[in-house]
């Protein structure tokens, strides 16, 4: 039966636009409902899995309807909504006619039998417009009586009662059925910030931020300890290594020596130097005799360093020794 909008349904419509409502509830949360005839859709009822989801259901649906439309499926557009007693709803939408059903841009857009709550047994039929809507368990539809006998065959049929309308109208607007806006019809959220959330999330920026340069002020600190001690052992190095003084030559003069006898003597190869902090300089040479070594020996001696060697080793590709040079 149609409606009035001085005699709404419930307490809570609070606007009424030919085939859309707007309901509003104790919070002040508005939700608007299109109907559509039901003529204008194909409505198929499929076995599809549980488990899928709605993006999914949509596209099994569209691979089982293929053929079963009177238009091309690429001008349909296929929504799913609540399962029935195992089965789904799908419905086929001209693409045409959903651009001028959504122009108001409502949250819900419906078919007209979807509106009807599905009785335990048989059918509820609805009289209000040009065309009877028919509703049972999984079951829904729109036609002329003619073709609707022969749809429904020995089904029980009764006319649907004004507050099962009414409280029709209540689950559509919460809990809709069938809604055509999914999909590439979806109805786009318009998201609010929380001022108590903003604030929250400011705070927890500022943390981070502190956090960060708390860490980078912390690596800044232990580079720069790091590099302070590197330069008093570099000092304390440097005191007693170049320009001679009190304790030598120091590690650049003797390192020369080593270098430029190293070079002069044929088959001698130095693997290893190293400063010590008493002012001595300890190389590891290869040689390939005990004769080149005391050459090198006495080479190194006549620059007038000092020069302990110690025992040949064997155990390479060419027996090795110790030098240790010193102040003379």
């Amino acid at each position: 039966m149609p409606i009035s909008p001085t005699d709404p349904p419930t307490g809570s419509l609070t606007e009424f636009h030919g085939t859309q409502f707007t309901m509003v509830d104790e919070r002040g949360t508005a939700t608007s409902l299109r109907l559509v005839p039901g003529t204008e859709v194909a409505i198929h009822w499929l076995e599809l899995a549980g488990d899928l989801t709605q993006a999914q259901a949509a596209a099994a649906a569209r691979l089982m309807l293929e053929g079963a439309s009177a238009e091309p499926l690429l001008d349909m557009h296929v929504a799913v909504g609540t399962p029935e007693r195992g089965l789904t709803p799908v419905v086929l939408a001209p693409v045409r006619l959903m651009t001028e059903w959504i122009a108001g841009d409502p949250d819900i857009v419906m078919p007209l039998p979807f509106l009807i709550l599905p009785p335990e047994e048989g059918l509820v039929r609805r009289d209000a417009g040009p065309v009877p809507d028919y509703r049972g368990q999984a079951v829904a539809f729109s036609a002329e009586p003619e073709l609707a006998a022969l749809l429904i065959g020995d089904t029980p049929v009764r006319p649907a009662e004004e507050d099962e309308l009414a409280a029709g109208l209540d689950v559509a607007l919460e809990k809709p059925a069938m809604n055509l806006r999914q999909g590439a019809w979806a109805k786009r959220r318009q998201w609010t910030v929380d001022k108590g959330n903003l604030r929250r999330v400011a705070l927890l920026v500022t943390a981070l931020i502190a956090l960060s340069l708390i860490l980078l002020l912390a690596t800044i600190m232990r580079y720069s300890f790091a590099a302070d001690r590197l330069e008093e052992e570099a000092a304390a190095l440097a005191g007693s290594s170049p320009g001679g003084g009190d304790a030598g030559p120091g590690f650049t003069p003797m390192a020369s020596i080593l270098f430029d006898s190293v070079r002069a003597i044929p088959n001698v190869e130095l693997t290893r130097i190293d400063y010590r902090p008493d002012g001595s300089l300890s190389a590891i040479v290869q040689v390939d005799s005990q004769a080149t070594l005391a050459i090198l020996r006495r080479h190194v001696e006549a620059s007038g360093v000092a020069v302990e060697t110690g025992a040949m080793q064997s155990g390479g590709a060419r027996p090795s020794a110790e030098l240790v040079l010193r102040a003379a």
